[in-house]
């Protein structure tokens, strides 16, 4: 596990260079990262290779037993770069030239600009690649974030043409599968065709609000612009990868942007990293880390991780901590399978326009609270190692995740109150309820066997091609448990609509068609019930599909209307295995009485936890390499909070426990070897967290 912060030797004064790195010296820390935004102090000009002041920087890290993480800088070009190549600026969706002075103003596919991004981070590799004290490098900072994923400058117009041309072969063939027909929007050659003006990416702006284009058009273009910018980043990844025996990666934004496909991005990359600031007050979702994990079944990295307080650049500020919480986010994200977390920053910036920005030390140097919680965070996670180093996490359970599906519900949204990541969410939560930790995986990588993953669940995977729905069904004959919710394999590749009952290709799976779809809207809703002899009410909500079975049995219906008695959740048998398909969005008591019967049929419930977790808590469970179950407890409320469990049970590692953290028999004072009870009562203070050793 290494553990560090950003920090920026390029913008401080002699005095505050040797100050900061006192401190760091002091801290703990083992690692730090640097220079993503310093082109201009390594190459003041074309050519002319300044890195005498990162050399100082790395050497006086290193004597004090902390190596460096060096970022290319590609995401700030240099203003001699702009004036002498002013086209290689990003130009936006509404035909806007993004003017020098930002960051992330470039466009990825122009020419110029990827033969300097890799004549930089080539140099640096060369310099750097074996360099004792270099753990790694990243790559750029944060690809398409802010409104930077989609050009359209005439390079990537040309580009998306001649991508069109190698896909399709000729313009009849890409007519036929995107449906030109329709509103005569037939091409009669490819030069005619251009990037889409309307755009799902976070922080643009359509240029014509009411205007509807080509749903394929537009999913075509979303699958282009991300392979540019992978195209982009390996160019820099061929540059390097001669010079240096180090990991390269490049810090994504998890869950949150999503303009390119991590799942390719990360085939060249050594590690899947990405920047996560989730809020200090409340409990942390699990789904950016259950993503982490899946994308190259691996530990990921924290390159950028929360450190609370400050302003942002909104100004809408960062809440401070509570005391303890800052530790616990680092902690639940190692056991969450980081292999590396980083702060940002170490030291408050005073000017810029992450000026007044949240860090660890305050713009006046002095070390607080944060400080000292890092500090007391390094010693904490040297104590974890050996725990964490021999343990591997328990996700027995596969979500699946799509970039077409996403952005193609994203183009046409089936409910306002619908957000296929916010139904992600909702799901990994759910599961997490229960003290299931799920792994989120591209779902063109099914698993083949339930021999590791006894669970596969598709959340609203509107896009799903014939080999997935093969590869699916290969998967529940063999004995796996499969989930899949409401708006399941509707469409293909292209963006365009299956003419056959729906689930398409899944009927058999299922043993069931879907006989209506409705959204659903205040209005609209109705009530469910669960079939079995004790009833469960629920509500419909987002989105309603009534079931004609066909070998399926009704685990749930709808209760009242004209539709009373139509089928809406369904289970099947299927080979060796079981499928659920749930027509409507549960939530509540039938939610969890769903994920109850479903987890309990897949025999994923844990026995040690009898009865729901307190809401703000959360469990996690490794396996240690000898057999043994770990499990982390966390508390992420502002009171006392109490987890019942069974079995036998000894304190491991734990922060500021109550005297009586497990009662009545471990007193966590002085750790006494076990807990004999057929019950324990863990009980934990705001934000506190323990990891106990079964015994």
């Amino acid at each position: 596990m290494e553990y560090g912060v950003s920090w920026y030797p390029e913008h401080k004064t002699a005095a505050d260079f040797q100050h900061d790195l006192d401190l760091l010296g002091a801290s703990g820390f083992t690692v730090v990262r640097m220079a993503e935004f310093a082109w201009t102090c390594l190459e003041p000009e074309e050519g002319r290779y300044t890195f005498d002041w990162l050399d100082q920087a790395i050497d006086a890290l290193g004597d004090r037993g902390i190596r460096s993480i060096l970022c290319t800088p590609t995401a700030c070009p240099p203003a001699w770069l702009s004036a002498e190549h002013p086209d290689i600026l990003y130009m936006d969706n509404r035909g806007v030239r993004r003017p020098h002075g930002g960051r992330r103003s470039y466009c990825y596919s122009h020419p110029v600009y990827r033969e300097h991004a890799a004549r930089i981070g080539a140099e640096m590799a060369r310099r750097y690649g074996r360099h004792p004290h270099v753990l790694g490098f990243q790559l750029d900072n944060e690809p398409a974030q802010e409104g930077t994923g989609r050009c359209h400058c005439p390079v990537c117009q040309d580009a998306f043409r001649i991508w069109l041309k190698r896909r399709f072969g000729s313009v009849e063939a890409l007519n036929q599968a995107g449906g030109m027909v329709f509103w005569n929007q037939t091409y009669t050659r490819f030069d005619q065709v251009a990037l889409p003006v309307n755009t799902i990416e976070v922080q643009a702006t359509d240029l014509i609000q009411a205007y509807f284009e080509n749903p394929s058009l537009r999913l075509w273009a979303e699958r282009f612009a991300s392979e540019q910018q992978i195209e982009f980043q390996n160019i820099q990844v061929r540059a390097m990868r001669p010079e240096t025996d180090k990991p390269i990666t490049t810090n994504a934004t998890g869950l949150a942007t999503n303009s390119i496909d991590a799942y390719a991005s990360c085939r060249t990359l050594d590690f899947y990293a990405f920047d996560y600031y989730p809020s200090l007050l409340d409990p942390i979702s699990v789904a950016p880390y259950a993503f982490a994990r899946g994308v190259k079944r691996q530990p990921f990295w924290l390159l950028e991780f929360v450190s609370g307080g400050g302003h942002r650049l909104s100004g809408s500020g960062r809440s401070q901590a509570w005391p303890g919480a800052l530790q616990q986010s680092v902690v639940h994200a190692a056991a969450n399978d980081a292999a590396l977390v980083a702060h940002f920053q170490f030291r408050t910036f005073p000017f810029g326009a992450e000026q007044l920005n949240y860090a660890i030390v305050d713009a006046d140097g002095v070390p607080r609270r944060r400080f000292r919680e890092c500090s007391d965070t390094a010693e904490v996670l040297r104590k974890l190692s050996p725990w964490l180093d021999n343990s591997a996490l328990d996700s027995r359970v596969a979500l699946l995740f799509d970039y077409d599906a996403l952005w193609a519900l994203h183009m046409k949204p089936v409910n306002p109150d619908f957000t296929p990541l916010g139904y992600l969410e909702q799901l990994v939560r759910e599961l997490a309820s229960f003290g299931v930790s799920a792994d989120i995986l591209d779902a063109r990588q099914i698993p083949e066997t339930p021999k590791q993953y006894r669970l596969v669940v598709l959340p609203a995977l509107i896009v799903f091609d014939r080999e997935s729905q093969a590869r699916l069904k290969a998967y529940a004959a063999s004995g796996g448990h499969v989930v899949a919710s409401f708006l399941t394999s509707v469409k293909n590749r292209d963006n365009v609509g299956y003419k056959e009952p729906l689930p398409s290709g899944l009927q058999d799976l299922f043993g069931l068609a879907v006989a209506e779809v409705d959204p659903v809207f205040p209005h609209t809703v109705s009530a469910v019930e669960t079939t079995g002899a004790t009833a469960t009410c629920g509500q419909t909500a987002s989105w309603l599909e009534c079931l004609e079975l066909d070998g399926a049995e009704a685990w749930a219906v709808v209760a009242e209307g004209f539709r009373r008695g139509a089928a809406v959740v369904a289970r099947n048998r299927f080979g060796a295995g079981q499928s659920w398909y749930c027509g409507t969005r549960l939530s509540g008591a039938m939610a969890r009485a769903f994920w109850q019967t479903v987890l309990a049929e897949a025999a994923l419930l844990v026995p040690e936890l009898t009865v729901p977790l307190p809401e703000g808590c959360q469990l996690l469970w490794r396996t240690h390499r000898d057999g043994t179950p770990l499990l982390f407890a966390f508390n992420f409320t502002r009171q006392d909070q109490s987890i019942a469990l069974n079995g036998s049970f000894t304190l491991a590692v734990g922060t500021q426990l109550e005297q009586t953290a497990l009662s009545p028999a471990l007193d966590a004072a002085s750790c006494s070897p076990a807990v004999s009870l057929d019950k324990a009562m863990l009980k934990l203070g705001p934000f506190r967290w323990a990891l106990l050793r079964s015994l």
